[in-house]
This record gives structure tokens, sequence and C-alpha cells, in this order.
């Protein structure tokens, strides 16, 4: 295809990185504006390539190609990069590689298009990428841009030029309304001149009286109803009346009632020759004696507004075509001058909302002109840093609430606040010089596509980093005691267990059977018993931030071996069954032995807990991440199985899936606890997958 495609300049290479980061931005807002102050259809089209074409963006080879729906064609809008190529070119169906995007609707790129099949010859031969324009759901076309370059595009070009098309279709939507309503304006041209006084008022009350009193005077009628229509109740409500023979305000009417709520139900006006006789009255209208009636629904496109009814007195007068067509030209500009007064309503109703809700707000909340100078503060702002309105607006913030020691951090918050939002904690300074803990928010206050402001929220959060650092004073003592209780108790128990194992050996030489029972007893409990103050003492030392790795290079298949040959005689206890599935040349891995093997175990001795005749599986595989190679260390069981609420609160130290399990199967709920730690000081992280009856897979995965 001899149009539009992209060229991938190579852009040089700044000393800078800002001040290329800066001229891209430059080129970008350069873009946004041009689109924006397009005139109409044609002038976004060629907005959108020519900003593009921007030297600090670097596409060259672009077009705008409009779907035709009639024939299918891509038909070229505008386009840089072909000099030569013919006003309007046509690209049929199943021509090009853009046909792509207007199947499904999504970017294309394609590195080699010499590659690419259906791909029509241009000056560039290098690279493509097709991006889609869409309108309302739908789309209307799509953005050529071509490189002489193979692989010239990338995720950054992506975003650029999906943002652009975006934009675009959001200019072309617009300006296609434009284009509809100048049309209707110049054909209702002599219409609006007779309801010019409605769009100077916005008061709704009175709106509706002068919607109400021009139609009568236009139409010539002896009077009439202005009805709105109420989406919550899905009724009219009369708002306006004149010369009906009684005083109808206030009249609901519900859908299809009277003739008003019959041309709201139809969409279409009615003319009714003979009122009295006509079946469809409603009886709350039984008093009122006209000749005609004439009604037309009020419509925003095909939205409901409420609907417009003139009556006549006079039975000479018969309503015909040339009325109707006045009040059909009349009801949507009526309809429009009632929403603008009725939004006009809402917005004074919101805008008073939050006023009182951001003057009544516990949080210190200002707003800064693009200069950062306050332009206005609530009490809370006043209340926090003493500042009455008088003396900080038109201020600027910084130099009232920052320190020479915070100032520099306070300005970086600010500028990259006029971008986006900013969440911070820091410290500021009060009009009396004494200095509060604060919770910063920033955001930029956007209204149609441009940043006019900005809003800064404070919160004093001085009791609250009072109250963390007293928790994180206690939560270290807390370690450091059960640390300390750890080694005392460690201690007589390892003497114990010792002394037990030796008076075992003794009394299965005396043949005293009866004794060694009760003396294994005595060791597995004090084992037991050591392996809990272990459990406590890692906890305390991973709270207190204190535990260490010594990382080591090792064979993984012989620690595996180790492994399987401690747990076996646990994974039999209960009738078990322990598969191994671990490829022969695993390799090795960098990592802390001792707690890779401690975390295996774990997950292992839960497995076998949780499991009565069943089967047990230790998977060990490597995967090739785009980190970089990992181990993954599966275990899988078939036991009972977890709820997603017993899974929700499986990490907790000193937790377990409920009271239940603990009471029947025992154990501290700190195993899996400490894994979770080890794997993520190891830079990994520990998942589990589980359904109550069909068992649990447990998956650690570590770097290699």
């Amino acid at each position: 295809m001899k149009p539009v495609r992209r060229t991938a300049v190579k852009r040089p290479i700044v000393r800078r990185h800002d001040e290329d980061v800066a001229r891209r931005q430059a080129a970008l807002l350069r873009l946004t504006a041009g689109i924006a102050a397009a005139t109409d259809e044609a002038d976004v089209y060629r907005s959108m390539v020519e900003g593009l074409h921007d030297e600090a963006l670097g596409y060259n080879f672009l077009g705008a190609f409009l779907l035709e729906p009639e024939t299918g064609d891509r038909v070229l809008q505008a386009s840089v990069g072909w000099p030569d190529v013919p006003h309007r070119y046509r690209v049929h169906p199943g021509q090009g590689l853009s046909e792509r995007v207007l199947e499904d609707g999504r970017l294309h790129y394609t590195p080699d298009v010499s590659r690419a099949v259906g791909y029509l010859p241009s000056p560039a031969g290098g690279s493509e990428v097709d991006v889609p324009l869409r309108l309302d759901g739908r789309m209307i076309g799509v953005l050529v841009v071509e490189s002489g370059e193979k692989n010239a595009f990338g995720a950054e070009d992506f975003e650029i030029l999906t943002a652009a098309a975006n934009q675009a279709s959001i200019a072309i939507g617009r300006a296609r309304l434009l284009a509809e309503e100048r049309r209707r304006v110049d054909e209702h041209r002599a219409l609006l001149d007779t309801m010019s006084d409605l769009s100077s008022d916005l008061e709704l009350p009175r709106v509706l009286q002068a919607v109400l009193n021009r139609a009568v005077t236009l139409l010539g009628v002896t009077g009439g109803e202005v009805a709105i229509y109420e989406e919550q109740t899905q009724q009219l409500v009369v708002a306006a009346s004149q010369n009906i023979g009684k005083d109808s305000t206030g009249t609901r009417l519900a859908l299809n009632e009277g003739a008003m709520g019959h041309v709201a139900v139809t969409r279409q006006p009615l003319i009714i020759p003979s009122y009295t006789e006509w079946l469809g009255r409603s009886p709350k209208y039984a008093d009122v004696t006209v000749r005609s009636v004439m009604a037309a629904p009020l419509l925003i496109g095909r939205r409901l507004v409420g609907a417009i009814a003139t009556i006549h007195s006079d039975p000479n007068r018969v309503f015909g075509p040339d009325d109707l067509r006045l009040l059909t030209m009349f009801a949507p500009q009526a309809a429009i001058a009632i929403e603008n007064a009725r939004l006009y309503a809402s917005a004074q109703r919101q805008k008073q909302y939050f006023e009182e809700l951001v003057r009544n707000s516990p949080v210190a909340i200002v707003t800064l002109d693009r200069g950062l100078d306050i332009v206005s503060c609530n009490p809370a702002f006043e209340k926090l840093f003493g500042y009455a309105p008088a003396d900080s607006i038109g201020k600027n913030l910084d130099d009232l609430v920052a320190t020479e020691a915070t100032r520099s951090e306070a300005e970086q918050y600010s500028q990259a606040a006029l971008t986006q939002p900013v969440h911070g904690i820091g410290r500021r300074r009060r009009k009396d010089g004494t200095l509060v803990d604060v919770e910063v928010l920033a955001v930029p206050v956007i209204v149609d596509g441009e940043r006019v402001a900005l809003m800064a929220l404070y919160h004093d959060i001085t009791e609250l980093l009072a109250a963390r650092r007293e928790a994180e004073d206690a939560s270290k003592a807390k370690s450091q005691f059960l640390a300390s209780m750890s080694h005392e108790l460690r201690t007589p128990l390892n003497a114990i267990i010792g002394y037990s194992e030796m008076v075992q050996e003794e009394v299965e030489e005396l043949g005293a059977q009866s004794l060694a029972a009760d003396v294994s007893r005595i060791r597995t409990a004090g084992r037991h018993l050591l392996a809990l103050i272990n459990d406590i003492l890692d906890l305390s030392k991973i709270e207190a931030g204190k535990m260490e790795l010594h990382l080591e290079t090792f064979d993984l298949a012989t620690l595996v071996e180790e492994i399987v040959a401690t747990v076996q005689p646990l994974i039999e206890k209960n009738t078990n069954h322990l598969e191994l599935q671990c490829p022969p040349r695993i390799g090795s891995m960098r990592a802390d032995l001792t707690k890779v093997r401690q975390m295996v175990l774990n997950l292992l001795s839960n497995a076998a807990k949780f499991t009565d005749h069943g089967t047990i599986t230790l998977i060990v595989d490597r995967e090739s991440l785009p980190s970089g190679d990992a181990i993954l260390l599966a275990v899988r069981d078939s036991g009972i199985g977890m709820t997603p609420a017993q899974m929700d609160r499986l990490f907790e130290a000193f937790s377990q899936a409920d009271a239940a399990t603990a009471a029947k199967y025992g154990g501290t709920g700190l195993g899996l606890t400490i894994t979770k730690h080890f794997a993520q000081m190891m830079g990994g992280d520990v998942t589990v997958d589980s359904r109550p009856g069909e068992g649990s897979t447990f998956t650690v995965r570590l770097p290699a």
C-alpha cells in the first residue's frame, strides 16, 4: 500500500536525559492541544498526523484512514511522508495489514512487514503499527504508522500512538456533534431568534414558564402545559400551566396517561382534533373544556426530558401540519433550555454540597493555582496550621508551611502533583513555628483536559505516629523477651532431652521395658517443646529484623534426598505415601540451605499431619522467568483441604485454619508463618491452592 506509514527515525542521543524528556513532553502537549483545538473532523485528522510528525517524537510515515461503511473501504483523510499519495486514497477490503484492526478492534504491530501476508508495498517497508480509531464503541477508522526500519517500535510508541488515536476519536465525535449542531442551528435560526431569551435565564421555574409562554405565542394558541419527566418515579409532573381552565401545576401523570403521557411513550407528536371525544383523556382533566390539543415530547436525542401540550378553545381553529412542524421544531430547543436549567440547578446543588463538604471536613484542604499560590482553604487548614484565610490566600503554600529542612521535599511534592496524585508523610510548620507530622495527598484539578489547579490535603498524624512508635517499641520488647525466654528455656530442655536419652539407654540395657516407654515420651515431649521454642525464637528474630541469611551454592538433588529420608517416618505415621517428582539433573541453587530445608520440612510435616491414608507429592522443578531462573518447590497432598476463609488467615502467626482443626490436629500455627517469611527474605514467596475435601498444594518459588 502506498499510503501512510511510519518512520522510525533514530533520535539523536542527547546528553541530558531531562532535556529529551522535556522535548517529548512538549511535543505530546502540542499534539494534545492541536487535536483539542481542531475545528472540524478534517482538522482533527491533520492535527493528529502532523502532531505525531513532530521531530521530538520521530514518526515520519503516518496516515489516518476513515472506514466507509457503504463500501468497507479505508479512505485516507490525512497523511505525512507520501508526497505522491492520491487524495482520498482507498484501501479496499482484504488489502493491507490495517484490516486486522477492523476485524478485532485491537492495535497490531508488524515488526517486519516484508514477512507479513497481505502487506501492500510502500516506500517505508520496515515495520508497521496499526491503531484503531473508535467512536462510541464502534470502529470508524485506523491510524497507520510505518518505519523504514524493522523492529522500530516499542511499548512507549504503542502507548503514545494509542493515546493519540483515543484523543483523536473523542475529538472526531465532538466534531461530528458540532457539525450536526451547526446544521440544526442553521435550519432553526428563525426559531432560535424567537427563543433567544430562554438562554439568558437558568432558573428552572422561570425557564419553564418562558418555554410555555413562547410556545403559546409562536403557535397562536389559547394556552398549554409543560411537564418534566421524573426518572425515579417514571412520571410526568406538570411544572407550568397557562389558560387551560384550571391551574394544573403539580399534577402527576403516569406514562401513557393523557396527551402528554401518550407522547412520552410514543416519542412522537400528536394532534387531537376533539379532546372531549378522545378516549385517552385523563380523568384528572375531566373538568377541562378545550376544543383541540397538540402535544409533543421534549427529547434530547432519545432521552425524555418532559412533554409540552398546547390547547385551543376556538372550534374553528384546527391544528394542522404547519402547527405540528412549528411545535416539532420548538420542542428540541425547549428541551435543551429546560435541561440546561436543570443541569444548572443540579450543578448549583453539587457546588453547594462540595463547598459544605470541604468546609466541614476534619482534614485540612487547600487549593492552589498553577503557580502554587493558595486560592482557598477550609477551617481545618486554619485550625491545623494557624493561618486564617486573610493570612494565606495569595501566598505560596510551601513558603507558609515548609521549613528549610523540608522545603526541597515539599516543593518536589507540589511540582509532581501538577501532573499526578502524590501521597506521602512529612513534617510541616505551623504559624507559631511548631512542627506537625502530616499525611499529605496532593492531586491535580483537571477541567476539560486542562490542569487548572492543585488540591492538597493534610491530615494530622502526630498521635498516629506516636502510637506506631509505641507499638513498635512494644513489639521490639516482646521479641526481645521471647528471644531471651527462648534461650533460657532451651538450655534446660536440651539437658532434659540429653538425660532422657541416657536414661533410655540404661533402661533398655536393664530390660525394664515398662520404663522405656515413659522415658521415650519424656524425650519426645522435650523435642516437641524445643521445636516450638525454636519456632518462637525464629519468629522473634524475624519480627526484630535480626534474622540473617547465610547464602551458599548447593546441589538441589542432594538436599531433596536428605529431606525425603528425614520426613519418611512422619509420612508413614498416618499410612501416607510420598511421591517425588524431581528431574535427575535439577542442578544447584544459591540460597540459605538450612532455611530451604526447614521450609520444605515444614510443608511436608503439615501435609503429613492433615492427610490420612493418602498421597503426598513433593515437586521440584526449575523455571525460566524474565527475571532469571527460579526453583519451584511444591508439596501437594490429598488431605482435608481448606475453605477460602481458612486460607485468608493461613499465614498469620499462632493461627490455624480454625479452632476445630487446631483441637483435632494440634500445632502452634508458626510453621507456615516462618516459611513465608523465609521465602520472602530470599526474594521468593509461598502460595497456596486448596479446596475442602480435595487437598492442598503449597508452592514455594525462590530465585535460583
